[in-house]
């Protein structure tokens, strides 16, 4: 059966404003104290960073549908109502998300859709870098990169992590254990810094330290 476009206003939603803790892959839930105040903290210049991302995200808009239309066609991961459901979270305009999703009923109206060619897909990557920066300002900036310690970064990643446990999201550790892309050694340095902190109340991070921590994942991590 064809994807109509009027489905789309379905899974029209408000704009997401949850700047996700991308470096870990989690989720952020609705519940949690941490959460809310780093989404508080932010938000001041979320309406400035979506103005600066729109034109990228519209810049590979028909890349990325053909990308998530030959994911749902191919690869299964997700389906069209999934994927439209997971993009609440998103940080992208709603006039842009309603687009993107048109385009993709359409790849997927249209039979047969081609994968991605290498350049189509390097210039997607780098706007996913792009925008990356724009939302985590702190991983661009090379200088404070370079005057953090490996010991400062890893101490106030611990803080971060340790506070959101202790605001409910217990599944944290055991993702930082077996899932966090990380080096044995880093993997457990973050992991007993982390147990460490969480044998006291941890302050939530500041605006100034949460920039900080955007670099300092560089500084883990490698690549922004």
């Amino acid at each position: 059966m064809k994807i109509k476009f009027a489905v789309l206003m379905l899974f029209a939603v408000a704009l997401p404003v949850s700047l996700a803790a991308a470096d870990s892959k989690q989720l952020l839930p609705e519940n949690s104290r941490a959460v809310q105040s780093e989404r508080t903290l932010r938000a001041a210049s979320l309406q400035e960073a979506l103005d600066k991302i729109d034109p990228i995200q519209r810049d590979v808009l028909d890349i990325e549908a053909r990308y998530w239309a030959w994911d749902i066609q191919n690869l299964k991961r997700v389906t069209y109502a999934e994927l439209s459901s997971k993009s609440k979270r998103w940080i992208i305009k709603p006039e842009t998300r309603k687009l993107l999703f048109a385009k993709i009923a359409e790849n997927l109206d249209a039979g047969s859709v081609k994968s991605l060619t290498l350049e189509e897909r390097e210039k997607y990557d780098e706007s996913r870098k792009q925008i990356r920066l724009i939302l985590s300002p702190g991983k661009g900036d090379t200088k404070l990169i370079n005057s953090l310690s490996l010991e400062y970064c890893i101490d106030l990643d611990a803080r971060y992590w340790a506070r959101r446990i202790q605001d409910g999201e217990k599944e944290i550790l055991d993702n930082a254990k077996n899932t966090w892309p990380l080096t044995r050694e880093m993997r457990r340095k973050i992991v007993t810094a982390i147990e460490a902190k969480l044998k006291a109340e941890n302050a939530l991070l500041t605006k100034e330290e949460l920039y900080k921590h955007d670099a300092c994942n560089v500084k883990i991590h490698g690549e922004p």
